[in-house]
Parts: C-alpha cells; structure tokens; sequence
C-alpha cells in the first residue's frame, strides 16, 4: 500500500501502522476462525468495524494462509443484486490471472449468468453480472459454494451490512443465506453489521434462520489510553506535538467513535505543528460547518414532533429518561404520548440509539451540531 500523506486515514483501510490498536479484538477473531466458528461483528455506525476486518485479514492472509473475500451488501436492495456482489467479490479475488481469466472462473460465471465485458477507455476487463432469473438464487449460491470448496486454503469471508438481507422483498433472504453457509461447512462467514437491532434480532431471535448460528462480538470503542498513545506517535513522528489534554477533549467529542476521532486529529495534523486547545476547538467548529447543508436536511425529513425530540436528545444526551417530566417541560415537548411515539420512530430509524441505558443520537458530529441549534 502506498503510504498516506496524513496518518490519520479516514477513508480506508492503509495498512497496520495507521491502525490504531484493536490487538484484543483481533485475538478474539483469531480464536474464532482457528477454531471452526463463525462470527457476528455489530456495532453502532463508524467504530471501525471495516477497517478492524481488513486489519484482521491482512493477518490471516499473511501469518495464517488463509485466503479472504470481503463483501459489501450496503448498496444491495434484493437477493439478486446480493449475489451479484458475492460473485464480483469471489472474480476480483480469483478471476484474474497472467494468462487473463482463469477457465474455471469463466465456468463459474456461466453457470450463473455473468458475462465479462472489457471497458471502452482502459481495456480492462469488468464483470457484468446478469443473475440467471431462470434459477432459484439457491442454486446460483451454490454454485458460487462449490467453486469455494474447489479451493485448498481455508477461507474466510466476512459479508459487511448483513442486515441489509432482512429487507429484501420477495424471496426469504436469511433462509437461502442459512442453506449455503450449511453447504460450505469448511469456509467461515464474519457477518457484520451496524444496525445492531437488526443484526440483533436476525442470529438472536427464536425463529429465525440464524438463531444461534454464530457467536457475536460486539465492537466498542478503542480506549482513550491506546488512542492517546497512537496518535501522540504519530505527531511525534512528524516533529509535530499534541498533549494529552487536547486529546481527551477530542476523544470525549468524539465519544470515542473511531471516525470522528481519525477526522479531528486529520485536520489537526495538516494545519499544526503544536496543537492546542484552541486549535482543537477551531477544527470542531471547523468540521460543523462543513456538515451544515447535510444536517439540515434532518428537519425536513422528520415531523415537527421528531424533529423537536431529536433536537432534545442531542442537547441532553447521555440522557436517561426521555419522558420525565422535568426533561419534557424543559424542551416544551408537549405530552408524553407524543415523545414516547416520536422516540420509537427514531430509535426504528435508529437516529437515536439506547446504549447501556442511555439515550443518544446515533450519529455523534450530528449530535453536536444540533446541541448548538
């Protein structure tokens, strides 16, 4: 990988020296996958869960010979679009070779109905998935299992935003994806994702296909103690200087999640050579603003109601009772009927989560720009 400009990445994974920590994390996983059990990863949105499974393939795939396949359903919106990014995944893996494309690949494609075309401008080839609509998606996951199981290394695949297969129309999702995880015993699934209720209810409840299928991780944030050691390095590595105090102050704006902590310290590495309080507090104010137009678009999307009991949430988060009285009349919120609804319509849209009794908005920058409002 080429090495970054700023070591504070926060677009993708760049290798593990701008990884912050997670070392217990990755001997929970290591011990999973080496003894035969699959995992679910969850946690709430921009803790790192990504980056935390491409650290942890580029340990298996380097110490372990293990080969890995990661897969992305966030932009899928049925089975069928599924399977198109499974099989993507498994040709950008396998397909290509110094001779071009491997015959088995090509075979594995036809089976399910993909073609590869070549693009216009590079000449590269591009894999144009066109699921056979006359097969049941049962068989083509099978087909895709079968050429898995041709492999001599142990595989692992992790499958990010799973949950995304609980909303597909149609045919019952999770039942299929049960079937072929059962017909490749010998490869071992990471299903990941970060709306926590439904990856909750999908491997938690009774019946469901997934019930007990798989031993859950929940990910929480990286402590402030390796955070501050991770990014003082850094600084320091580049004759720059940050105190503690400016990183707890960050951390704790932050609440710790991984991508707004990566964020602050990616701007205060490329403006400062010595950063301050001050500086620290410019770069929130900073970051803000250049979310504004985003945020207020909130208020239109939710009913006054939501919107008011949002805005609420955020000013007095970590809050504990949303419908006492004190916090009601407080914010001119109206009765108590109306917030215990409001509030369950943004707990289902989850932009406002409960963690460890505490009510919170999901999305931390979004939550201190509403506490100005």
């Amino acid at each position: 990988m080429k090495e970054p400009f700023n070591p504070f990445v926060i677009n993708t994974y760049q290798g593990k020296d701008y990884f912050c920590d997670r070392e217990n994390d990755l001997k929970i996983l290591i011990s999973h996958i080496e003894n035969d059990r699959n995992v679910v990863l969850y946690a709430w949105r921009r803790l790192g869960k990504s980056a935390l499974i491409h650290r942890f393939f580029e340990e298996l795939e380097t110490s372990k010979g293990c080969e890995t396949i990661y897969i992305d359903l966030l932009a899928t919106q049925n089975i069928d679009e599924a399977i198109q990014s499974i099989a993507s995944a498994i040709y950008e893996k396998y397909g290509r070779t110094t001779a071009g494309i491997s015959a088995s690949i090509q075979k594995l494609l036809a089976s399910i109905g993909a073609t590869i075309s070549f693009n216009a401008l590079s000449g590269l080839p591009e894999i144009s998935i066109g699921i056979n609509k006359s097969e049941q998606p049962g068989q083509s996951l099978k087909a895709l299992g079968d050429f898995l199981l041709s492999r001599k290394k142990r595989i692992v695949i992790a499958i990010d935003e799973f949950q995304q297969i609980a909303d597909y129309e149609g045919a019952n999702a999770e039942a299929i994806f049960r079937t072929w995880v059962q017909q490749i015993p010998e490869v071992r699934f990471i299903f990941s994702g970060s709306h926590r209720t439904l990856m909750e209810a999908i491997f938690t409840e009774k019946k469901r296909p997934f019930y007990q299928s798989s031993q859950l991780e929940s990910l929480q944030p990286i402590a402030l103690e390796a955070y501050t050691k991770f990014i003082t390095e850094h600084f320091q590595a580049a004759k720059k200087s940050i105190e503690a105090d400016s990183i707890e102050k960050i951390y704790t704006w932050s609440r710790g999640q991984t991508y707004t902590v990566q964020l602050v310290c990616n701007h205060l590495f490329a403006n400062y050579k010595k950063v301050s309080l001050s500086d620290v507090d410019v770069v929130f104010d900073q970051i803000l603003t250049q979310q504004q137009a985003v945020f207020a678009n909130f208020q239109k999307m939710l009913t006054r109601a939501q919107w008011n009991i949002f805005r609420a949430v955020a000013k007095e988060e970590p809050l504990q009772n949303p419908l006492s009285k004190d916090f009601i009349q407080k914010h001119n919120l109206g009765a108590a009927s109306t917030v215990s609804t409001a509030l369950k319509a943004l707990e289902r849209l989850e932009l406002v989560v409960k963690d460890e009794g505490y009510y919170l908005v999901h999305e931390v920058q979004l939550a201190r720009w509403m506490a100005r409002l």
